[in-house]
């Protein structure tokens, strides 16, 4: 039994690093569903796996929240610290589009915590959470996969995948965020020029905060300025291949900021980095 345990943990080891070569060499990993992590319980040792190999002991500070249903058990993925944005009105983010392999863009609002929320045996109410949250932001997810086909690779491939997150770009802050009707926030969305939406967003789970109190166990508790970003407003759209480099992609909620980020030309030298020596613009 110690023995097929020993084999189990090697090739869960195995898919981790199979899907860090992709963030390397941006070349997917031909993941199938027979063959890869059983259940979310494996999925998240590959996360695990997966960040000591790219952000070693750092501790995550922003996240990915999801829920395929108000019912459903939450699943997450830290961001890496590599990939976590900021962009302004007169500075996009940039992101070398060589290190990405089909990518997409979403529409998202992200939290912003002001208020440790220590890990503790009680789960935190939402008014708890809410009272510790300093502002909202306007955000962008740039989704892509280290999968060949991250659909047909099912459900555990896709976490252990870190849910298929690119990017995290930060956008304009939020402040006053408790008087918003979150129902009827109008939004817009744009590539190289070309308008790819521009509707009412639905806000994730009709309950922008439902899966906080989740996250934040999860997380093992929260920290003063972690971000958490929780769901796209008009679903993905994918990006790759609209034009020659450089592009740009702007997302805009009306009447409350926008986020950008521009795809560069690049070297063939980018590539993920320990944080530490990172060159990209970490938030």
């Amino acid at each position: 039994m110690a023995f097929r345990r020993m084999i189990r943990c090697m090739s869960l080891s195995m898919y981790a690093q199979a899907i860090v070569a992709a963030y390397h060499d941006h070349r997917p990993v031909a993941a199938a569903c027979d063959a890869g992590p059983v259940d979310y319980n494996e999925a998240y040792a590959v996360q695990r796996t997966i960040w000591q190999l790219l952000a070693g002991s750092t501790r995550p500070t922003a996240w990915k929240v999801a829920a395929a249903a108000p019912g459903e058990t939450p699943i997450a993925a830290p961001i890496l610290p590599q990939r976590l944005l900021e962009s302004s009105t007169l500075k996009p983010a940039t992101i070398p589009a060589h290190t990405l392999i089909r990518p997409g863009i979403e529409a998202e609002i992200a939290v912003r915590f002001g208020q440790d929320l220590p890990d503790r045996p009680a789960p935190y109410r939402q008014d708890e959470i809410r009272a510790a949250i300093a502002e909202l932001c306007v955000a962008m997810e740039v989704v892509d996969t280290r999968l060949s086909d991250a659909h047909a690779a099912g459900a555990n491939w896709r976490l252990a995948d870190h849910l298929l997150n690119g990017a995290l770009v930060i956008g304009t802050p939020i402040p006053d965020w408790q008087t918003l009707r979150f129902d009827a926030l109008p939004v817009r969305v744009q590539a190289c020029g070309q308008i790819l939406t521009d509707q009412i967003g639905l806000q994730p789970l009709n309950d922008l905060f439902h899966c906080l109190p989740w996250l934040v166990n999860h997380a093992g508790g929260i920290c003063a300025g972690d971000v958490v970003t929780t769901g796209a407003w008009t679903g993905m759209h994918p990006v790759g291949g609209l034009g020659p480099l450089p592009f740009s992609c702007d997302i805009e909620f009306s009447g409350l900021g926008s986020a950008s980020v521009t795809f560069i030309q690049g070297s063939e030298a980018d590539s993920l980095q320990d944080p530490r020596d990172a060159k990209t613009n970490p938030v």
